[in-house]
């Protein structure tokens, strides 16, 4: 009996000591209060910081503005020690100077621009709430999230007297990345390529991880990094007849008939699957085929996607249009390419009535590789961060697009996720409504920023060197993968 309870206590022991080694080691802590924290966020979320697609919209870049002064506001240490420019009046570039420039740095990105509201869809206020122990608002997901819990990180980590890295570290926010990032990310990734910068990895904005059966019958929490990203192909397709216009002489064809067809082909004729994707997204090998195909988030990683988005025609009820427009867009997988994609639309319609107009494309993007230094201490990070739940951490495929198309030649290295565990409603409310973080996670969130920045190398003026790298083992090699160490 007593050895028993002896062999408990040591395992009592064992496990605290465990979940308390990061930050114990490096002795970093918040300095600010629990309210402190979530009532400075919930102020960020109140500057309205919108990305208009359309013309129409004015875009208030006093609000831009407006943000930049509350981060001077909120924190001082960062506007003291890392040296901050300004990049085409509204993105923020801030160098965190290593003692080793022979390193290459380290590039923490994110975005404070957001997409619209519709305040009558909301139950809160969508510039800023806290209620229930969540904090809501426009950006609490996508994306102030991330930049506010990397400057709360660093803020602590400077305030515990950690002031200099041995690796260079930059902060870089865009301010448009809703509608592209060509005047922010874009022109970043300019400055450092005129200032002959080339990164040894790129952090960015990602899927939230999935929760506990967010995919039915799957219970362990899916953390997946983005290693690619889909391309994308939009269009406008219109038809054109010559005809009488109204109702009471309709044409054999109209171009309403005419474009209907053309769409109809282009819907019950899907992309096929590409062979072996799985092997470029791991996550994928975590299912079977059958779970796969009936699974519409994991179906869509298989294969080019196609979405009819928008069809106009006509003006009254008795007026046969003379032309017909449909919109459709197209994400593409890595293994197929715009050409390819264009090529068998235009096959499938095959009708010299039908003109198609590119509005927009990006090829897929190039691959990272899951065996950096940067993605495994990237991996430990989460390990450490959800050491408390069944996690499976693996290299995957974002569906969406980020700022990251702007950095291919700036480093090979580009690792895109979200620290946050999101279910089914949290992904609806990413540019829905009721969009929220709890003040948990988002905490949490700060402590997953702090640990990655300590774990991806020492401080020169520290006594306590206790980071990850130094040891760090690729411990899941997986043999079905394409990528070799």
């Amino acid at each position: 009996m007593m050895f028993k309870l002896f062999f408990l206590i040591f395992l009592i022991i064992l496990i605290i000591n465990n979940s308390e080694s990061v930050d114990s080691s490096v002795n970093v802590h918040l300095m600010k209060s629990r309210t402190e924290i979530a009532s400075s966020f919930k102020e960020s979320l109140s500057f309205k910081t919108i990305s208009y697609d359309d013309e129409s919209n004015k875009i208030d870049y006093d609000e831009f503005l407006k943000f930049h002064n509350f981060l001077q506001n909120k924190f001082p240490l960062i506007h003291k020690v890392l040296k901050r420019t300004i990049i085409n009046k509204y993105s923020l570039l801030f160098e965190w100077t290593g003692s080793d420039r022979t390193l290459k740095p380290l590039l923490l990105n994110s975005h404070y621009d957001v997409v619209p509201v519709v305040e009558s869809e909301w139950s809160f206020n969508p510039w800023g709430e806290i209620r229930n122990n969540n904090i809501y608002g426009r950006g609490s997901i996508d994306n102030k999230v991330v930049l506010m819990a990397t400057m709360e990180s660093i803020e602590a980590i400077l305030a515990n007297n950690y002031t200099q890295p041995i690796r260079t570290i930059y902060l870089c926010f865009g301010h448009d990345e809703e509608i592209g990032g060509l005047n922010g990310h874009r022109m970043i990734a300019k400055y450092f390529r005129e200032n002959l910068v080339r990164a040894e990895a790129i952090f960015d904005e990602g899927c939230p991880f999935l929760a506990s059966n967010f995919i039915q019958g799957f219970e362990d929490i899916i953390a997946g990094v983005g290693v690619f990203e889909k391309g994308y192909l939009f269009y406008k397709l219109t038809s054109k007849v010559n005809s009488f216009t109204h109702s009471a002489i309709p044409p054999t064809e109209s171009a309403i008939g005419i474009l209907s067809k053309a769409l109809a082909k282009i819907e019950s004729n899907p992309f096929a699957p590409i062979e072996n994707i799985e092997k470029k997204n791991q996550l994928l090998q975590l299912f079977n085929g059958e779970t796969i195909k009936s699974n519409p988030f994991l179906d869509s990683m298989t294969k080019t996607t196609t979405a009819l988005s928008m069809v106009h025609a006509g003006t009254k009820p008795n007026i046969i249009p003379t032309t017909a427009s449909a919109w459709v867009s197209h994400r593409i997988i890595n293994g197929n390419s715009i050409e390819f994609v264009k090529n068998r639309i235009l096959d499938l319609i095959n009708d010299t009535r039908i003109t198609m107009e590119i509005e927009g494309f990006l090829e897929p993007s190039p691959i990272s590789s899951p065996f950096t230094t940067a993605y495994q201490i990237l991996k430990q990070t989460i390990y450490q961060q959800f050491g408390g739940y069944n996690v499976k951490v693996v290299p995957t495929q974002l569906m969406a697009n980020t700022d990251t198309r702007h950095y291919w030649d700036i480093t090979d290295n580009i690792y895109r996720f979200m620290p946050i565990v999101g279910n089914f409603m949290d992904f609806v409310s990413i540019h829905g409504s009721n969009e929220k973080i709890s003040i948990d996670d988002y905490i949490k969130t700060i402590h997953f920023y702090k640990k990655l920045i300590l774990n991806f190398q020492p401080f020169s003026n520290s006594s306590n060197s206790n980071y990850i790298n130094k040891n760090l083992k690729i411990n899941d090699y997986c043999p079905n993968s394409i990528y070799s160490k």
